[in-house]
């Protein structure tokens, strides 16, 4: 029965106490301390050991005593202090308990309260109305608690001898209970089992339970008997009177026959089979009780054990006489009857009387019994002849035991368990009592030899593995060496009665199973087979009188003749001439025993079976001529009388049990079969087990099923031995064929064998298919078919019908179906071809019919095994059918392995998660309630469910989260929460079962499958948290903080459970449903604390591999390491994940800190603690030559990694010998071989796990520094400690030695983390400079880092398979060079300096030419992402090179071809949907660093790069003008010109002389994109305007005053001033008007839009005009405005240069210039003086100046650089409007001249009235300026009509810049007005 365990801690309380029995025995059994403590264990044995000293009567009858105490309301435990409270429901069961039992009140009443606390019934005892009802289920449990008590003493025996903690408390436990002398415990033990023997049924037991009591007393007395003969077994030097007592009560109550209660029972079966076992454990007992093991097997040295039954005469007397007297029925009777003609004997004492016999026959001569008292004194011989003849039945008797159910009731025993083996000390008793009968009789001389060969066969086989292998290895290495006890082998008669030798010695092979006997004994049993049988040393076989001659008698008497010819047996085996043997049989036999030979059994042996399946002729001799001296013995001349069936049963047994050994074995079989051929040898044998197949077939032969089995499990053995060359037999043979219409297909066998209900047949096969599977990378290419074949067969005709079938034994169907199973998961879990290009075909054959082109039939077999182990289970555990009960666990262990592999594989393929298998689990289904549940719901059931086995449990919840992962991404996948009747419930259930149960593999798997459920079911998200009150979470969540606050002892004992438990925490802070949670556990300060001194715990160093391999627990060990490791990772990631939540949720204006972020901080800014935390992140445990060297091994035996690597989701591989290769490597032919391989996977798997574990934590730290980074940010502690830490870093991994990809792919981690924490280090302000030493240090070691021969960072471009190492090698660099230029060249840091320089530079060149290339030759380049990094590092070189005057900068970059790489890439871009690859925008930054430094602007420009600028994708747009700005920046064309025109505009910058250059490149340039110029500048001021397109007319203008610098005033730019004052009125025309220019800006994104909106509505609120340059109130407008301002700017400067306006207003004698006419400005009319003809001059280029410098010099602003760029336009605009003023002055006429002087002096008396009014655009001053204007031309028009139009716009725009500059006193415009003044009148 299955109870939940006792608590583990050492202090006893009132539950522990009531512990049941049963718990304790289980405990031991298993001997593991897990379910009850050590401390606990020992307690609860000393409080119960009075019941464990008289288990045979545990309990005192009741006494008012004991009632009184009950009656009470409390009462104190017996031997305890604790105190027990009694309900009175509880106090009333107790009494009618008692009443029933007839045990003590005290007694019955912990009974009932160890019910109600463990038992797994779901009754409420004091509720429950049937008190009836009640009782009995507590009397079920009283009778398991009863039966429990021997076996918990069996184990203490059994644990005793042990040395471990345990056993030593068991040890001394024994001493207490047994002491040395056992004799009382032994006769307690036998007096408690003959009263239950002579105990009638009381009134109160008769009735309706009368069969229950009975049974249990018949379970008790076999559980007294069984721990009796142990102490029996294992205590030889007992008294006589202690054996003489045992044996006379065996056989007075005839062997345990004698039962008082017989007439209840004798009809049940499960009684009867008891009875059987008490009566056959009887014999035994008496076996032993007459100490015939002294005899026969006495212990090494011989010891005389005094006062013993051998050394006691009168005793020896005595039983003699009591032997005699009860054996007188098997005295010889003349005549004898014939054989068969009388049954049985009812009583087995002929084996009794043989025992005594071989002792009688070894007593010496002082202690034989004298039998004074009869006149014929009984004799050994006598004894003898009692129980060996035939009438006796001692053979038939020994074969009932034998075969029995006693022997097999020892199968259910487990190796390296607590639970003894009793079976094999039975055994023993028996083999030395056949041993016995060997010495006592010649094997001739016993008339029953079938018998006898049979009883040493049953001897042998049967029972546990161990025990089989073990007493047979006993028999090779204690007797074998003695020729009378190997003389039952010796003298079998092999050839001519070839049965008997080949079955014993097919029992002697042991199982192949174990290797207990080779670590025992030292020898393999069926090693030992092999060599006796290839050297037999004798042979049997009729003879011609011919053949040989009589020589004589022997002193035995045996006739003896000698050969005269050479014999030459069939096969080849020869008995030399001159070979003596004798002659068998009386008269004239001519059976003759060849003795003293060294004869091959095997080629013979093949003769005879090929003989007898038809394969040969009986008579057939070789060809060949013999020697006049040799004569040939056929077959049928060996003159075998047996049937051919028994013979080709008996050898085809032999030859599976010798050829399912080991593989040397196995070849040396082979090898001597056909010693002239033996590569034949194989082809034979399958020859000979598909005819036997076939002859089973036709009906030919009355087969067993065990031998149509033994030939297919032949055929087993065959295909796994590489010398057996069976592939084209088989595969021509038809075996497999599906059809069933080849002649040799095994469909009918199994048609025939599920008719019969036993399947024995079908089991072999589907073992056989299982092999070849196993054997797949064995099977030849040719044959490939055969596994096609095989598959097809055992899906159609097994898997189909098998649920179906009918069988006489349940557990069969459960055995095949694990077959089944085992077959497809063994095929699917590593489906895949070596090289990983596609399924292998046998898997492609699974896929197909379980995936691609499935139903839901075809998983009907998975559905019935996992809802009917529900149920069967727990029903064969209660009818105690164990065995059973386990095949049914690994059936569905077996099925559930499979499904989660079925899902991983479909998940490989793409299925969906709403088709086959992935919709299995919600097939609607019926659970033993009787409810219809979906799939998945069972599931939960079977796992809640009491009598669940942990196996199953842990399974279960595997399966679940692997369907829960593979359909987590689907976006069609199906809700848990609605699949689950009450999901709340079942998670509730479920973080019991975590916390319940000791299983802590399981209790991980919870932890677990809650993690994987919060992270793909939303729905299920609060059912797994619990629920979230006031006061904090509840629930699962609270006990997840609680594990992690006590987290040191679970770190200690179990660190995969407190992995497990931080991995839900991590996936609940990820999850979107989870706030409150989150909310309360981001409050917990003690949570956060343990988090974080979890994450700072250093790891003890793993074993080494080189010196701890080997040791036992050195996979423990590996395994708690990684595991620790992880749980540590998954600790800093938690961290990392609080940090980034805070980030991503947290108010920026809330300036408290979480806890998590303060110890974060804390560390970050400790320079030692920093530094420590950072080492232990770098460290890994890789071992580069292991990993070699491994591979090696695995790839010389056949092996391959890559076919070998497991499919398992990364979530959930587990550490250990499976973790990364859970595939295996089959090395037919050596078993050393096969070991090596082993130990290189286990290897591999283990250092794996400790890497991925490093792996983990470097990963996970690298994450918590990136998100800590934004609160590090300009913190000065953490700058330096980052910085610190860096170092350490790059010194750790510049000295790194070891090599290979999985190193490389370590090395990325931990430049990951150096980059992250220069970052930190490196974020500080451009005055402050980081310590020069550490920077000195830091630029040594990336020296060698770049530098490096095994890790070179160039490696990656090279090979983009391989861990990308040049991405954080870039960024690393990137922001050290661009520290470097903030720091000064010292004497000291020199060094390091340029040889960082040096290798950076070779470096960055290199990764460029790489990029580059690869965009040439591919369209899809990999890297071509990482081009900006690399520019990046280039740009900041060039700054470098540009500061230092590095003269080979300029060569390095020609050496690598850099500028015309690029422009070649630049050329061959295609666009696509307006957009570029992301490396034109890096190639146009290498070209503006390139341009932007003198030393490589000139090599730049003559590289071509204008040309190439002028053709490519992006010239032919903008050649048609059909390049439109986007809204925002992006990788777009738009994108790119702009690029372009910058890196010209810096190349005209930064070229020392750019006239030749602008002339043959630029301008070129310049005519080809004209048209998107034009378009461009064509801006009008009312249509909208995005960023992109300010900032390309920027560039424009930027462009074009570069060539006006560089050519002047040339006749290429005739047209721009054109433009330009176009351009210049629409600006006017936007900046007069604020409103309006502030709805043109397009926004560039969301955010900018919400801001420019939330402008404009704050402006219209204040009812004001909109400042467009106020930064603090309109940020976006004034941005955006800045830049018109620049782009007037440019503009007016390019004027003042095109006009040459300096020149001018230097230049004293303009009227000998013969070029002003060229310098007027003109307008965008075609005529000049047609452009000033209107009335008004604001269409004039200095009136469009002149009213830009109203708007401009009215605006008003806070910010410096608007102010300055305001000014800078005003005084060149004073300048341009003055100078072109004074050009277009120049030209007049001399009266026009004069009368524009004059005019100028009466403006100037005008205005005097005006001053100090310097609002332009005010009304009065409109008025003035239009009065003036007017009165001015009235005057002029009445002085001289001749004065045009011209110089009254002249007049006009002279007095306009008059009085814009009126008031200046200081500066440029200073200067002007004077001139203005001088040069055109006015004061």
């Amino acid at each position: 029965m299955v109870q939940p365990q006792a608590g583990s801690s050492t202090t006893l309380d009132a539950d522990d106490y009531l512990c049941p029995l049963t718990t304790i025995r289980d405990t031991l059994q298993r001997a593991d301390s897990s379910s009850v403590s050590l401390p606990k264990l020992q307690a609860l044995l000393s409080w119960h050991k009075k019941k464990l000293s008289t288990p045979w009567s545990p309990y005192t009858p009741p006494s008012q005593d004991s009632k009184s105490t009950i009656s009470k309301t409390s009462f104190v435990l017996p031997q305890t202090s604790i105190t027990l409270r009694i309900e009175e429901a509880i106090r009333s069961l107790a009494v009618k308990l008692s009443d029933t039992l007839d045990i003590n009140e005290i007694s019955s009443l912990l009974i009932v309260k160890s019910y109600q606390t463990f038992s797994l019934d779901e009754i409420d005892i004091e509720k429950e109305e049937d008190k009836d009802k009640i009782v009995n289920r507590i009397i079920l449990w009283y009778s398991e608690e009863v039966l429990a008590l021997p076996q918990i003493v069996l184990a203490i025996l059994k644990i005793s001898d042990d040395h471990s903690d345990l056993g030593q408390i068991c040890n001394d436990l024994r001493i207490e209970l047994i002491g040395d002398d056992t004799s009382k415990y032994i006769e307690g033990l036998f007096r408690g089992f003959s009263n239950l023997a002579q105990q009638s049924l009381t009134d109160k037991q008769r009735g309706s339970n009368a069969l229950f009591w009975a049974t249990h007393q018949l379970r008790l007395q076999l559980q007294l008997l069984t721990l009796l003969f142990v102490l029996l077994y294992q205590t030889p030097n007992r008294p006589s009177n202690i054996s003489e007592g045992l044996i006379r009560g065996t056989i007075m109550s005839s062997f345990g026959s004698s039962q008082s209660n017989r007439e209840i029972w004798e009809n049940d079966i499960e009684c009867q089979k008891i009875s059987i076992r008490i009566r056959d454990l009887m014999v035994i007992i008496g076996i032993e009780s007459l100490c015939l093991s002294q005899i026969v097997s006495p212990s090494e040295p011989i010891e005389v054990i005094h006062g013993t039954l051998l050394q006691s005469k009168d005793n020896i007397s005595s039983i003699h006489q009591f032997i005699v007297d009860c054996s007188n029925d098997l005295t010889p009777h003349y005549p004898e009857p014939e054989p068969g003609s009388i049954p049985l004997p009812i009583w087995p004492m002929p084996i009794i009387c043989l025992a005594w016999s071989i002792i009688l026959r070894s007593l010496p001569q002082d202690r034989i019994p004298s039998n004074q008292d009869r006149n014929d004194p009984v004799t050994w011989q006598d004894m003898a002849i009692r129980a060996l003849r035939l009438p006796s039945g001692l053979f038939p008797w020994l074969e009932v035991i034998l075969s029995g159910p006693l022997p097999d009731s020892s199968k259910d025993v487990s190796s390296g368990s607590g639970e003894m083996d009793v079976g094999l000390f039975q055994r023993k008793v028996f083999k030395d009592l056949l041993i016995g009968l060997s010495e006592l009789v010649q094997v001739e001389s016993i008339a029953d030899k079938p018998g006898l060969y049979r009883s040493w066969e049953l001897l042998f086989q049967g029972g546990t593995t161990s025990a089989s292998s073990l007493i047979a290895a006993d028999f090779w290495v204690a007797d074998f060496p003695y020729e009378e006890r190997r003389s039952l082998l010796d003298r079998s008669q092999f050839p001519y009665q070839p049965v008997h030798l080949l079955r014993v010695l097919s029992s002697l092979v042991g199982s192949s199973l174990t290797d207990s006997s080779a670590d025992t004994f030292g020898t393999d049993p069926s090693a030992q087979v092999q060599h006796y049988f290839t050297n037999l040393p004798t042979v049997t076989f009729s003879v011609d009188s011919l053949w040989c001659k009589y020589i004589g008698k022997d002193e035995a008497g045996k006739e003896v003749v000698e050969a005269v010819k050479n014999l030459i047996l069939p096969g080849g085996g020869n008995v030399p001439r001159g070979s003596r043997g004798f002659i068998i049989g009386s008269g004239n036999s001519s059976l003759v025993m060849w003795t003293n030979q060294i004869i091959s059994g095997w080629p013979i042996l093949l003769e005879i079976l090929q003989a007898a399946a038809g394969l040969k002729s009986a008579d057939e001799k070789p060809q060949s001529k013999s020697a006049e001296d040799s004569v040939h013995v056929s077959v049928r001349d060996i003159d075998m009388q047996l049937d051919t069936s028994d013979i080709l049963a008996a050898g085809i047994k032999f030859l599976n049990a010798v050829l399912q050994s080991s593989a040397y074995v196995k070849a040396i079989v082979l090898t001597h079969l056909s010693p002239e051929d033996h590569l034949t040898s194989g082809q034979s044998l399958l020859h000979l087990a598909l005819t036997v197949l076939q002859h089973s077939r036709n009906n030919e032969f009355s087969f067993d099923s065990s031998v149509v089995s033994n030939a297919i499990d032949l055929i087993q053995s065959l295909i796994t031995a590489p010398e057996s060359n069976v592939w084209p037999a088989l595969r021509s043979s038809g075996f497999f064929d599906v059809t069933g219409k080849k002649k040799g297909s095994v469909i009918a066998l199994i048609q025939a064998d599920s008719v019969k209900g036993e399947h024995v047949l079908t089991a072999s096969v589907l073992r056989l298919v299982h092999t070849l599977i196993i054997n797949a990378d064995h099977v030849p290419e040719s044959d490939i078919a055969i596994l096609r074949s095989a598959l097809q067969l055992v899906f159609a005709d097994i898997w189909n019908n098998f649920s179906a079938w009918r069988y006489k034994d349940v557990a069969k169907k459960y055995e095949l179906s694990s077959l089944l199973v085992g077959i497809f998961d063994t095929v699917l879990s590593h489906p895949l071809l070596a090289d990983g290009s596609g399924p292998t075909p046998a898997a492609q054959v699974l896929v197909d019919l379980f995936i691609t082109s499935t139903s839901p039939l075809n998983y009907r077999p998975l559905v019935d095994a996992v809802t009917q182990a529900g149920y069967l289970i727990p029903r064969l555990i209660g009818s105690r059918r164990h065995t059973d009960a386990e095949l049914v666990v690994q059936c569905l262990d077996e099925t559930l392995s499979f499904l989660g592999t079925l899902f991983r594989v479909s998940s490989m393929i793409g299925t969906s998660a709403i088709a086959l298998p992935k919709s299995l689990f919600a097939l609607p289904v019926a659970i033993p309630s009787g409810d219809k549940v979906q799939l998945v719901d069972a599931l939960f059931e079977i796992v809640f469910s009491p009598t669940a086995q942990t196996s199953n449990i842990l399974n279960i919840l595997k399966t679940l989260r692997v369907y829960l992962e593979v359909i987590g991404q689907d976006p069609h996948k199906p809700s848990l929460a609605s699949m689950l009747r009450s999901p709340n419930r079942t998670f509730e259930k479920l973080t019991d079962l975590s916390t319940k149960i000791d299983d802590l593999d399981i209790r991980a798997a919870v932890w677990d499958l809650l993690s994987t459920t919060i992270a793909t079911q939303p729905g299920c998200v609060q059912a797994c948290i619990g629920t979230i009150t006031a006061d904090g979470p509840e629930g699962t969540l609270k006990i997840a903080i609680d594990e992690i606050t006590s987290w040191e002892t679970t770190f200690r004992e179990a660190p995969h459970t407190l992995s497990a438990v931080l991995n839900y925490l991590q996936s609940i802070l990820k999850t979107a449903g989870a706030d409150k949670a989150i909310s309360h556990l981001r409050k917990n300060a003690d949570f956060w604390q343990s988090i974080f001194d979890l994450s700072t715990r250093i790891v003890p160093a793993p074993p080494s591999f080189s010196l701890s391999m080997h040791s036992e627990d050195f996979t423990s060990k590996i395994q708690k390491y990684a595991y620790s490791v992880q749980a540590k990772a998954n600790a800093t990631s938690l961290l990392s994940s609080e940090l980034e939540y805070a980030l991503n949720n947290d108010n920026e204006d809330d300036s408290s800190e979480t806890k998590a972020r303060t110890l974060v901080l804390s560390l970050f800014r400790n320079n030692s603690a920093l530094q420590e935390a950072t080492l232990m992140s770098c460290h890994n445990s890789c071992v580069p030559e292991l990993h070699e060297e491994q591979n090696k091994k695995i790839i010389a035996n056949g092996g391959n990694l890559g076919k070998l690597k497991t499919i398992k989701l990364a979530s959930e591989r587990e550490y250990g010998r499976s973790y990364l290769y859970d595939g295996t490597v089959v090395v037919q032919g050596s078993t050393s071989q096969q070991s090596t391989v082993n130990l290189a996977l286990d290897l591999l798997n283990l250092n794996w796990s400790m890497l991925d574990a490093d792996i983990a934590l470097t990963r996970s730290f690298r994450q918590l520094a990136e998100s800590i980074s934004p609160w590090t940010e300009g913190d000065s502690l953490a700058v330096n400690a980052a910085l610190r830490a860096g170092v350490a870093v790059a010194e750790t991994v510049s000295e790194e030695y070891r090599g290979g990809d999985v190193m490389l792919a370590i090395q990325v981690e931990k430049l990951s983390i150096l980059a992250v924490l220069l970052e930190t280090a490196f974020d500080i302000e451009e005055q402050q400079q980081p310590d020069s030493g550490l920077i000195r240090q830091l630029s040594s070691f990336m020296a060698f880092i770049v530098n490096s021969q095994s890790f070179p960072p160039i490696l990656s471009l090279r090979h983009p398979n391989l861990p990308t190492i040049h991405q954080p090698v870039l960024r690393i660099l990137y922001l050290l060079l661009q520290a470097m230029t903030h720091s000064d060249i010292t004497t000291s840091n020199v060094i390091s300096r340029e040889s960082l320089i040096d290798a950076a530079t070779v470096f960055a060149l290199e990764s460029a030419d790489i990029v580059f290339d690869s965009i040439i030759k591919s369209p899809q380049p990999v890297y071509a992402g990482n081009l900006s990094m690399i520019i990046g590092v280039i740009c900041e070189l060039s700054r470098l090179a540009s500061t230092s005057g590095n003269a080979l900068w300029l060569d390095k970059v020609q050496g690598f071809n850099l500028i015309e790489r690029s422009l070649e890439v630049l050329v061959r871009t295609r666009i696509t949907n307006d957009q570029l690859p992301l490396h034109i925008s890096s190639v146009l930054l290498l070209h503006l660093a390139l341009a932007s430094n003198p030393s490589t602007a000139e090599k730049l420009a003559i590289s071509g790069l204008l040309p190439a600028y002028s053709d490519n994708a992006i010239i032919v747009q903008a050649e048609h003008g059909k390049i439109i700005a986007p809204n925002s920046l992006g990788h777009t064309t738009h994108d790119a010109w702009c690029g372009m025109l910058l890196v010209i505009k810096a190349l005209l910058s930064t070229l020392p002389d750019t006239t030749s250059f602008t002339k043959t490149d630029v301008i070129p340039f310049i005519k080809v994109s004209n048209q998107q110029l034009l378009e461009s500048m064509s801006w009008n001021g009312e249509s909208p305007i995005s960023l992109p397109g300010l900032n390309e007319l920027e560039l424009i203008v930027d462009v074009f005053y570069g060539i006006i610098n560089a050519l002047g005033n040339n006749t290429h730019l005739v047209d721009y001033s054109i433009h330009v004052i176009g351009l210049l009125k629409n600006i006017r025309y936007s900046l007069s008007h604020p409103r309006l220019l502030s709805t043109l800006f397009i926004p560039s994104n969301e955010e900018e839009r919400f801001n420019l909106d939330q402008e404009l509505r704050e402006s219209e609120e204040n009812e004001n005009e909109v400042n467009l340059f106020d930064s603090n109130k309109n940020p976006i407008l004034a941005s955006r405005s800045l830049v018109l301002l620049r782009i007037v700017r440019t503009i007016i400067l390019s004027l003042n240069d095109l006009t040459k306006s300096w020149e001018i207003l230097k230049d004293q004698n303009l009227i000998d210039r013969n070029d002003l006419s060229q310098l007027i400005l003109q307008n965008d009319s075609d005529n000049h003086e047609d452009s000033i003809s209107n009335d008004s001059t604001s269409n004039d280029p200095v009136g469009v100046i002149n009213d830009l410098y109203t708007i401009i010099s009215n605006i008003i602003t806070d910010d410096k650089e608007t102010n300055s760029i305001c000014d800078q336009i005003l005084e060149s605009m004073t300048l341009l409007s003055y100078t072109q003023l004074l050009i277009r002055h120049e030209i007049l006429p001399e009266n026009e001249k004069r009368s524009l002087y004059r005019f100028n002096q009466d403006y100037d008396d005008d205005d005097e009235e005006d001053k100090g009014n310097m609002d332009l655009d005010s009304p009065s001053n409109s008025r003035n300026r239009r009065r003036r204007i007017s009165n001015g031309n009235h005057h002029s028009h009445d002085k001289s009509s001749s004065t045009n139009k011209q110089t009254m716009a002249l007049r006009e725009l002279t007095n306009d810049l008059k009085s814009l500059i009126g008031t200046e006193n200081k500066g440029m415009r200073s200067v002007i007005k004077n001139l203005v003044e001088k040069n055109f009148g006015g004061s």
